[in-house]
Protein backbone atom coordinates (compact mmCIF):
# COMPACT_ATOMS: atom_id res chain seq x y z
CA UNK A 1 0.00 0.00 0.00
CA UNK A 2 1.24 3.66 -1.34
CA UNK A 3 2.07 5.53 1.92
CA UNK A 4 0.01 8.33 -0.43
CA UNK A 5 -2.92 6.55 0.28
CA UNK A 6 -2.94 6.22 4.03
CA UNK A 7 -4.86 9.45 6.12
CA UNK A 8 -2.90 12.23 7.22
CA UNK A 9 -3.62 14.57 10.69
CA UNK A 10 -5.72 17.21 9.03
CA UNK A 11 -4.05 20.54 9.11
CA UNK A 12 -6.22 23.87 10.17
CA UNK A 13 -8.06 25.38 7.37
CA UNK A 14 -7.21 28.03 6.04
CA UNK A 15 -8.85 31.17 7.20
CA UNK A 16 -10.18 29.52 10.17
CA UNK A 17 -10.23 31.31 13.38
CA UNK A 18 -8.19 30.07 16.00
CA UNK A 19 -9.56 28.28 18.79
CA UNK A 20 -10.41 30.61 22.17
CA UNK A 21 -7.62 30.44 25.31
CA UNK A 22 -8.55 27.28 27.44
CA UNK A 23 -8.28 29.54 30.76
CA UNK A 24 -11.53 31.58 28.96
CA UNK A 25 -13.31 28.71 28.16
CA UNK A 26 -12.71 27.25 31.59
CA UNK A 27 -13.70 30.45 33.56
CA UNK A 28 -17.06 30.81 31.26
CA UNK A 29 -17.43 26.85 31.66
CA UNK A 30 -17.65 27.19 35.29
CA UNK A 31 -19.79 30.53 35.34
CA UNK A 32 -22.68 28.46 33.34
CA UNK A 33 -22.28 26.01 35.44
CA UNK A 34 -22.65 27.55 38.89
CA UNK A 35 -19.60 25.90 40.38
CA UNK A 36 -18.64 27.11 43.68
CA UNK A 37 -15.53 27.94 43.31
CA UNK A 38 -13.12 30.69 43.93
CA UNK A 39 -8.96 31.33 42.35
CA UNK A 40 -8.03 31.76 46.14
CA UNK A 41 -4.32 32.95 45.06
CA UNK A 42 -2.05 34.46 42.36
CA UNK A 43 -4.89 36.03 39.96
CA UNK A 44 -2.30 39.12 39.59
CA UNK A 45 -0.09 37.44 38.18
CA UNK A 46 -2.55 36.52 34.98
CA UNK A 47 0.18 36.82 31.96
CA UNK A 48 1.58 34.03 34.30
CA UNK A 49 -0.94 31.56 34.55
CA UNK A 50 -2.70 32.52 31.49
CA UNK A 51 0.18 31.47 29.41
CA UNK A 52 0.69 28.26 31.08
CA UNK A 53 4.47 29.51 33.14
CA UNK A 54 2.44 29.23 36.13
CA UNK A 55 -0.25 27.22 38.23
CA UNK A 56 -3.59 28.26 38.41
CA UNK A 57 -4.73 27.55 42.20
CA UNK A 58 -8.91 27.13 42.29
CA UNK A 59 -10.25 26.43 45.83
CA UNK A 60 -13.82 24.04 44.83
CA UNK A 61 -16.53 23.43 47.27
CA UNK A 62 -17.09 20.08 47.87
CA UNK A 63 -21.12 20.18 46.86
CA UNK A 64 -19.85 21.77 43.86
CA UNK A 65 -17.02 18.97 42.63
CA UNK A 66 -19.03 16.41 40.66
CA UNK A 67 -20.09 19.86 37.94
CA UNK A 68 -16.19 20.60 38.43
CA UNK A 69 -14.97 17.36 37.52
CA UNK A 70 -17.48 17.22 34.15
CA UNK A 71 -16.44 20.90 33.31
CA UNK A 72 -12.63 20.17 33.05
CA UNK A 73 -13.01 16.53 32.10
CA UNK A 74 -14.98 18.31 28.90
CA UNK A 75 -12.54 20.94 27.79
CA UNK A 76 -9.72 17.89 27.70
CA UNK A 77 -7.65 18.17 31.07
CA UNK A 78 -6.24 15.49 32.85
CA UNK A 79 -5.84 13.96 36.64
CA UNK A 80 -2.05 14.29 37.73
CA UNK A 81 -1.02 13.36 40.60
CA UNK A 82 2.54 14.44 42.19
CA UNK A 83 5.02 11.83 43.19
CA UNK A 84 5.07 10.83 47.12
CA UNK A 85 5.49 13.03 49.65
CA UNK A 86 5.05 16.06 47.26
CA UNK A 87 0.92 16.98 48.01
CA UNK A 88 -0.84 17.22 51.00
CA UNK A 89 -4.31 15.66 51.26
CA UNK A 90 -7.74 17.72 49.49
CA UNK A 91 -5.44 19.00 46.22
CA UNK A 92 -5.11 17.60 43.16
CA UNK A 93 -3.76 18.54 40.00
CA UNK A 94 -4.89 18.70 36.23
CA UNK A 95 -3.24 19.40 33.44
CA UNK A 96 -4.82 21.12 29.74
CA UNK A 97 -3.86 21.62 26.25
CA UNK A 98 -4.03 25.02 25.25
CA UNK A 99 -4.49 24.59 21.38
CA UNK A 100 -3.89 28.15 20.70
CA UNK A 101 -0.40 28.36 22.22
CA UNK A 102 0.39 24.72 22.16
CA UNK A 103 0.89 25.24 26.24
CA UNK A 104 -0.11 23.11 29.16
CA UNK A 105 -2.54 24.81 31.58
CA UNK A 106 -1.50 23.31 35.05
CA UNK A 107 -5.04 23.69 37.64
CA UNK A 108 -3.91 23.33 41.23
CA UNK A 109 -6.76 22.20 42.56
CA UNK A 110 -7.95 22.43 46.54
CA UNK A 111 -11.03 21.04 48.46
CA UNK A 112 -9.32 22.51 51.65
CA UNK A 113 -7.29 25.46 52.06
CA UNK A 114 -3.81 23.80 52.54
CA UNK A 115 -0.93 25.95 53.22
CA UNK A 116 2.91 25.02 54.21
CA UNK A 117 5.07 22.11 52.40
CA UNK A 118 3.48 19.01 52.26
CA UNK A 119 6.98 17.26 53.50
CA UNK A 120 6.69 19.06 56.30
CA UNK A 121 4.24 20.19 59.18
CA UNK A 122 1.24 22.14 56.87
CA UNK A 123 -1.67 23.71 58.01
CA UNK A 124 -5.00 23.62 56.94
CA UNK A 125 -6.74 27.17 56.71
CA UNK A 126 -10.69 26.85 57.86
CA UNK A 127 -11.86 29.98 55.80
CA UNK A 128 -13.40 27.76 52.95
CA UNK A 129 -16.73 28.64 53.77
CA UNK A 130 -15.76 32.22 53.76
CA UNK A 131 -13.42 32.37 50.86
CA UNK A 132 -16.40 30.38 48.78
CA UNK A 133 -19.21 32.76 49.88
CA UNK A 134 -17.54 35.79 49.47
CA UNK A 135 -16.42 34.93 45.78
CA UNK A 136 -17.73 37.08 42.78
CA UNK A 137 -16.12 37.95 39.05
CA UNK A 138 -14.83 41.56 40.08
CA UNK A 139 -14.10 42.82 37.24
CA UNK A 140 -15.25 42.40 33.07
CA UNK A 141 -12.32 40.88 32.25
CA UNK A 142 -11.36 38.57 34.82
CA UNK A 143 -11.50 35.33 33.83
CA UNK A 144 -12.17 33.77 37.48
CA UNK A 145 -14.03 34.52 40.52
CA UNK A 146 -12.44 35.60 43.62
CA UNK A 147 -12.56 35.95 47.00
CA UNK A 148 -13.32 39.05 49.47
CA UNK A 149 -10.06 41.04 48.86
CA UNK A 150 -9.68 40.83 53.28
CA UNK A 151 -10.24 37.36 53.26
CA UNK A 152 -7.20 37.26 50.53
CA UNK A 153 -5.26 39.20 52.68
CA UNK A 154 -5.47 37.09 55.33
CA UNK A 155 -4.49 34.12 53.73
CA UNK A 156 -1.19 35.94 51.90
CA UNK A 157 -0.04 37.13 54.71
CA UNK A 158 -0.33 34.05 56.96
CA UNK A 159 1.01 31.86 53.56
CA UNK A 160 4.02 33.91 53.21
CA UNK A 161 4.75 33.78 56.94
CA UNK A 162 4.76 29.89 57.17
CA UNK A 163 7.49 30.33 54.38
CA UNK A 164 10.06 31.85 56.71
CA UNK A 165 12.79 28.95 57.84
CA UNK A 166 15.31 28.68 60.37
CA UNK A 167 17.78 28.73 57.15
CA UNK A 168 17.20 31.97 55.98
CA UNK A 169 19.09 33.53 58.92
CA UNK A 170 22.00 32.70 57.59
CA UNK A 171 21.75 34.45 54.66
CA UNK A 172 22.55 38.48 54.20
CA UNK A 173 19.37 39.02 52.08
CA UNK A 174 16.02 38.57 52.65
CA UNK A 175 14.73 35.60 50.76
CA UNK A 176 14.44 36.21 46.92
CA UNK A 177 10.50 34.88 47.10
CA UNK A 178 9.77 37.82 49.32
CA UNK A 179 10.43 40.31 46.27
CA UNK A 180 7.31 38.76 44.13
CA UNK A 181 5.46 38.24 47.36
CA UNK A 182 5.16 42.07 48.84
CA UNK A 183 4.09 43.22 45.54
CA UNK A 184 0.61 41.06 45.82
CA UNK A 185 0.06 42.06 49.56
CA UNK A 186 1.09 45.16 48.98
CA UNK A 187 -1.83 45.15 45.99
CA UNK A 188 -4.48 43.87 48.13
CA UNK A 189 -3.71 46.62 51.38
CA UNK A 190 -4.63 49.44 48.74
CA UNK A 191 -8.09 47.86 48.89
CA UNK A 192 -8.56 46.94 52.45
CA UNK A 193 -8.34 48.60 55.78
CA UNK A 194 -6.83 47.33 58.19
CA UNK A 195 -9.77 47.15 60.79
CA UNK A 196 -11.65 44.99 57.84
CA UNK A 197 -9.03 42.45 57.62
CA UNK A 198 -9.10 42.15 61.69
CA UNK A 199 -12.64 42.18 61.63
CA UNK A 200 -12.54 39.18 59.40
CA UNK A 201 -9.81 37.61 61.66
CA UNK A 202 -12.06 37.78 64.84
CA UNK A 203 -14.89 36.27 62.75
CA UNK A 204 -13.38 33.42 61.00
CA UNK A 205 -9.87 32.54 62.31
CA UNK A 206 -10.21 33.82 65.94
CA UNK A 207 -6.54 31.42 66.90
CA UNK A 208 -4.66 34.57 65.46
CA UNK A 209 -5.01 37.80 67.08
CA UNK A 210 -4.57 41.29 65.57
CA UNK A 211 -1.23 41.52 67.06
CA UNK A 212 0.05 38.55 65.88
CA UNK A 213 -1.39 38.80 62.37
CA UNK A 214 0.16 42.76 62.96
CA UNK A 215 3.82 40.78 63.60
CA UNK A 216 3.07 38.34 60.94
CA UNK A 217 3.03 41.55 58.24
CA UNK A 218 6.11 43.24 59.62
CA UNK A 219 7.65 40.17 59.26
CA UNK A 220 7.53 40.12 55.49
CA UNK A 221 9.15 43.80 55.44
CA UNK A 222 12.42 43.69 53.94
CA UNK A 223 14.26 45.10 56.78
CA UNK A 224 12.85 42.82 59.30
CA UNK A 225 15.95 40.76 61.23
CA UNK A 226 15.69 36.68 60.08
CA UNK A 227 15.92 35.75 63.26
CA UNK A 228 12.77 37.74 64.36
CA UNK A 229 10.84 36.26 60.91
CA UNK A 230 11.67 32.96 62.77
CA UNK A 231 10.05 33.99 65.84
CA UNK A 232 6.93 35.32 64.54
CA UNK A 233 6.58 31.90 62.25
CA UNK A 234 6.91 29.81 65.56
CA UNK A 235 4.37 32.11 67.10
CA UNK A 236 1.92 31.38 64.19
CA UNK A 237 2.32 27.53 63.95
CA UNK A 238 1.51 27.46 67.56
CA UNK A 239 -1.51 29.60 67.03
CA UNK A 240 -2.42 27.00 64.02
CA UNK A 241 -1.75 23.95 66.04
CA UNK A 242 -5.57 23.03 66.10
CA UNK A 243 -5.16 22.86 62.38
CA UNK A 244 -1.78 21.08 61.87
CA UNK A 245 -1.21 18.07 59.54
CA UNK A 246 2.62 16.31 60.18
CA UNK A 247 3.44 14.48 57.10
CA UNK A 248 3.76 10.90 56.68
CA UNK A 249 6.76 9.45 58.23
CA UNK A 250 9.22 9.10 54.95
CA UNK A 251 7.66 12.64 53.68
CA UNK A 252 11.27 14.22 54.23
CA UNK A 253 13.00 11.33 52.98
CA UNK A 254 10.78 10.91 50.10
CA UNK A 255 11.57 14.61 49.13
CA UNK A 256 15.51 14.65 49.24
CA UNK A 257 14.94 11.26 46.80
CA UNK A 258 12.77 13.37 44.76
CA UNK A 259 15.70 16.28 44.36
CA UNK A 260 18.21 13.83 43.80
CA UNK A 261 15.87 12.09 41.04
CA UNK A 262 13.65 14.54 40.05
CA UNK A 263 10.32 13.56 38.13
CA UNK A 264 6.93 15.08 37.11
CA UNK A 265 3.44 14.30 37.83
CA UNK A 266 2.06 10.99 36.91
CA UNK A 267 -1.07 11.01 34.74
CA UNK A 268 -4.22 9.31 36.60
CA UNK A 269 -5.50 8.16 33.50
CA UNK A 270 -2.30 5.91 33.00
CA UNK A 271 1.13 6.42 31.21
CA UNK A 272 2.12 5.90 27.62
CA UNK A 273 4.68 4.54 25.30
CA UNK A 274 4.82 6.89 22.29
CA UNK A 275 7.21 5.97 19.14
CA UNK A 276 8.00 8.31 16.93
CA UNK A 277 9.05 6.89 13.50
CA UNK A 278 10.14 8.38 10.22
CA UNK A 279 12.90 7.77 7.59
CA UNK A 280 15.70 10.41 8.11
CA UNK A 281 15.66 13.49 7.75
CA UNK A 282 11.84 13.56 8.84
CA UNK A 283 12.66 15.64 12.00
CA UNK A 284 12.41 12.90 14.62
CA UNK A 285 14.66 13.98 16.91
CA UNK A 286 13.39 17.13 17.10
CA UNK A 287 10.01 16.28 17.66
CA UNK A 288 10.46 14.03 19.88
CA UNK A 289 12.94 16.81 21.57
CA UNK A 290 10.06 19.30 21.25
CA UNK A 291 7.65 16.79 22.97
CA UNK A 292 10.22 16.29 25.96
CA UNK A 293 10.43 19.47 26.61
CA UNK A 294 6.60 20.69 26.48
CA UNK A 295 5.32 17.67 28.86
CA UNK A 296 8.69 17.26 30.96
CA UNK A 297 8.01 20.37 32.79
CA UNK A 298 4.67 19.23 34.01
CA UNK A 299 4.47 15.45 33.60
CA UNK A 300 6.71 12.49 34.33
CA UNK A 301 8.85 11.95 30.81
CA UNK A 302 11.29 9.73 29.48
CA UNK A 303 13.05 10.48 26.08
CA UNK A 304 14.76 7.47 24.53
CA UNK A 305 16.62 6.01 21.54
CA UNK A 306 15.99 2.63 20.61
CA UNK A 307 18.06 3.10 17.16
CA UNK A 308 20.99 3.98 19.07
CA UNK A 309 20.70 2.20 22.77
CA UNK A 310 23.01 2.46 25.06
CA UNK A 311 25.98 0.24 24.88
CA UNK A 312 26.48 -2.68 27.66
CA UNK A 313 29.36 -3.94 28.71
CA UNK A 314 29.51 -7.32 26.25
CA UNK A 315 28.89 -4.44 23.47
CA UNK A 316 31.24 -2.20 23.90
CA UNK A 317 33.95 -5.35 24.11
CA UNK A 318 32.99 -7.16 21.34
CA UNK A 319 33.11 -3.64 19.69
CA UNK A 320 36.68 -2.88 21.18
CA UNK A 321 37.23 -6.74 20.03
CA UNK A 322 36.21 -6.33 16.06
CA UNK A 323 38.51 -2.94 15.84
CA UNK A 324 41.51 -4.72 17.03
CA UNK A 325 41.39 -8.01 15.00
CA UNK A 326 40.60 -6.33 12.16
CA UNK A 327 43.57 -3.71 12.25
CA UNK A 328 45.12 -7.38 12.10
CA UNK A 329 43.88 -8.51 9.78
CA UNK A 330 41.89 -11.73 11.11
CA UNK A 331 40.23 -14.57 9.15
CA UNK A 332 36.57 -13.05 7.42
CA UNK A 333 34.58 -15.64 8.83
CA UNK A 334 35.84 -14.68 12.84
CA UNK A 335 34.69 -10.25 11.67
CA UNK A 336 32.08 -11.93 10.06
CA UNK A 337 30.46 -14.06 13.33
CA UNK A 338 31.88 -11.18 15.67
CA UNK A 339 29.37 -8.78 13.39
CA UNK A 340 26.33 -10.92 13.61
CA UNK A 341 27.39 -11.37 17.68
CA UNK A 342 27.31 -7.74 18.00
CA UNK A 343 23.95 -7.31 16.13
CA UNK A 344 22.56 -9.63 19.29
CA UNK A 345 24.06 -7.39 21.55
CA UNK A 346 22.58 -4.62 20.27
CA UNK A 347 19.42 -6.06 19.92
CA UNK A 348 19.50 -6.98 23.63
CA UNK A 349 20.33 -3.35 24.15
CA UNK A 350 17.40 -2.14 22.65
CA UNK A 351 15.06 -4.37 24.40
CA UNK A 352 16.83 -3.30 27.98
CA UNK A 353 15.03 0.41 26.77
CA UNK A 354 12.15 -1.21 25.54
CA UNK A 355 11.63 -2.37 29.10
CA UNK A 356 12.42 0.59 30.76
CA UNK A 357 10.07 2.66 28.16
CA UNK A 358 7.13 0.39 29.33
CA UNK A 359 7.74 -0.14 32.96
CA UNK A 360 7.80 4.04 33.13
CA UNK A 361 4.51 3.93 31.46
CA UNK A 362 3.12 1.39 34.06
CA UNK A 363 4.05 3.88 36.58
CA UNK A 364 2.09 6.81 34.39
CA UNK A 365 4.78 7.91 33.18
CA UNK A 366 5.06 9.22 29.01
CA UNK A 367 7.92 7.66 27.36
CA UNK A 368 9.01 9.06 24.17
CA UNK A 369 10.51 6.33 21.66
CA UNK A 370 12.76 6.98 18.73
CA UNK A 371 13.05 4.27 16.32
CA UNK A 372 10.93 1.87 18.13
CA UNK A 373 11.37 -1.80 16.22
CA UNK A 374 7.68 -1.93 15.20
CA UNK A 375 7.86 -5.14 12.55
CA UNK A 376 7.14 -2.61 9.63
CA UNK A 377 10.96 -1.08 11.11
CA UNK A 378 12.88 -3.88 11.41
CA UNK A 379 14.63 -2.82 7.72
CA UNK A 380 15.74 0.31 9.99
CA UNK A 381 15.95 -0.75 13.35
CA UNK A 382 15.23 -4.75 13.47
CA UNK A 383 17.25 -8.06 13.35
CA UNK A 384 20.44 -8.10 11.36
CA UNK A 385 18.81 -10.62 8.97
CA UNK A 386 16.00 -8.36 7.87
CA UNK A 387 18.21 -5.47 7.63
CA UNK A 388 20.56 -7.52 5.21
CA UNK A 389 23.18 -7.43 7.36
CA UNK A 390 26.02 -9.89 8.33
CA UNK A 391 24.65 -12.63 5.85
CA UNK A 392 28.37 -14.09 5.34
CA UNK A 393 28.25 -15.48 8.48
CA UNK A 394 27.11 -18.74 7.77
CA UNK A 395 27.20 -21.70 9.92
CA UNK A 396 25.40 -23.60 13.07
CA UNK A 397 26.73 -20.92 15.61
CA UNK A 398 25.49 -17.90 13.36
CA UNK A 399 22.32 -19.67 13.17
CA UNK A 400 21.98 -19.72 16.95
CA UNK A 401 22.80 -16.16 17.01
CA UNK A 402 20.86 -14.96 14.74
CA UNK A 403 17.50 -16.88 16.81
CA UNK A 404 18.63 -15.33 19.96
CA UNK A 405 18.87 -11.96 17.91
CA UNK A 406 15.22 -12.25 16.24
CA UNK A 407 13.56 -13.12 19.60
CA UNK A 408 14.49 -10.33 21.43
CA UNK A 409 12.69 -7.95 18.79
CA UNK A 410 9.73 -10.84 18.65
CA UNK A 411 9.06 -9.88 22.57
CA UNK A 412 8.01 -6.17 21.95
CA UNK A 413 4.63 -5.41 22.40
CA UNK A 414 3.48 -2.32 20.20
CA UNK A 415 3.76 1.06 21.76
CA UNK A 416 0.03 2.79 23.02
CA UNK A 417 0.53 5.63 20.64
CA UNK A 418 2.65 5.32 16.97
CA UNK A 419 3.48 8.82 15.32
CA UNK A 420 5.03 8.13 12.00
CA UNK A 421 6.88 11.40 10.16
CA UNK A 422 5.68 11.36 6.10
CA UNK A 423 8.52 12.56 4.11
CA UNK A 424 9.52 12.05 0.58
CA UNK A 425 12.99 10.72 -0.67
CA UNK A 426 14.03 13.84 -2.07
CA UNK A 427 13.09 16.20 0.63
CA UNK A 428 14.81 14.06 2.92
CA UNK A 429 18.13 13.95 1.34
CA UNK A 430 17.82 17.81 0.51
CA UNK A 431 17.75 18.30 4.57
CA UNK A 432 20.54 15.50 5.41
CA UNK A 433 23.54 17.42 3.43
CA UNK A 434 26.23 15.93 5.68
CA UNK A 435 24.98 12.28 5.17
CA UNK A 436 25.41 10.30 1.56
CA UNK A 437 22.40 11.29 -0.44
CA UNK A 438 21.83 7.45 -1.74
CA UNK A 439 22.07 6.04 1.98
CA UNK A 440 19.50 8.72 3.09
CA UNK A 441 16.92 8.14 -0.04
CA UNK A 442 16.97 4.13 0.32
CA UNK A 443 16.12 4.61 3.81
CA UNK A 444 13.24 7.42 3.20
CA UNK A 445 12.28 5.19 -0.03
CA UNK A 446 12.03 2.04 2.69
CA UNK A 447 9.46 3.44 4.65
CA UNK A 448 7.56 5.23 2.06
CA UNK A 449 7.05 2.02 0.25
CA UNK A 450 6.39 -0.15 3.80
CA UNK A 451 2.58 -1.01 4.33
CA UNK A 452 1.81 0.93 7.87
CA UNK A 453 -1.72 0.24 7.57
CA UNK A 454 -1.72 -2.89 10.52
CA UNK A 455 0.43 -0.76 12.94
CA UNK A 456 -2.16 2.31 13.78
CA UNK A 457 -0.01 4.60 12.90
CA UNK A 458 -1.06 8.13 12.73
CA UNK A 459 0.63 9.57 10.09
CA UNK A 460 1.98 13.01 10.11
CA UNK A 461 2.85 15.39 6.88
CA UNK A 462 6.90 15.97 8.02
CA UNK A 463 6.84 18.46 4.46
CA UNK A 464 5.29 20.79 6.88
CA UNK A 465 7.15 23.87 8.97
CA UNK A 466 8.25 22.59 12.50
CA UNK A 467 5.82 24.28 14.51
CA UNK A 468 2.97 22.79 12.72
CA UNK A 469 4.16 19.14 12.76
CA UNK A 470 4.82 19.79 16.45
CA UNK A 471 1.57 21.26 17.07
CA UNK A 472 -0.17 18.46 15.11
CA UNK A 473 1.98 16.01 17.71
CA UNK A 474 1.08 17.62 20.44
CA UNK A 475 -2.76 17.80 20.03
CA UNK A 476 -2.84 13.85 18.74
CA UNK A 477 -0.68 12.73 21.21
CA UNK A 478 -3.13 14.72 24.09
CA UNK A 479 -5.91 13.71 23.02
CA UNK A 480 -4.82 10.06 23.52
CA UNK A 481 -3.56 10.31 27.20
Amino acid sequence: MSLSLLPTAAPPRSGSAPPAALVGRLGAALASRGVSYCQWKGHGKRERWESGRGDIDLLVDSGSWPDFVDVVLGLGFKLALPPAGREAAGIVHYFGLDERSGQLIHLHVYQRLVVGLPWRTHYRLPLERALLESAQQRSSNAVFKTAAPQLELIVAILRLSLRHMVRDSLRRESPRWLDGALSEVDRLEDEVSPEAAFGALRQYLPEVTPSLFTRCRASLQPGCPAWRRVAIRTALTRALSAHAARPPVFGLAERLWQRIRPTGQRLVGGGSVVAILGGDGSGKSTCADALDGWLGSAVATLHLHLGRPTRSLATLVIGGLLKALRSIGASTRLITHLELLRYGCTARDRYALYRQAHRFAARGGIAICERYPLPESWALSGPSETQGQALAAQSRFASAIRKWERRFYERMTPPDVVFLLRLDPETAVSRKPTEPADYVRKRAQLTADTDWSKSGARIIDASQGLPQVVATLKAELWSTL
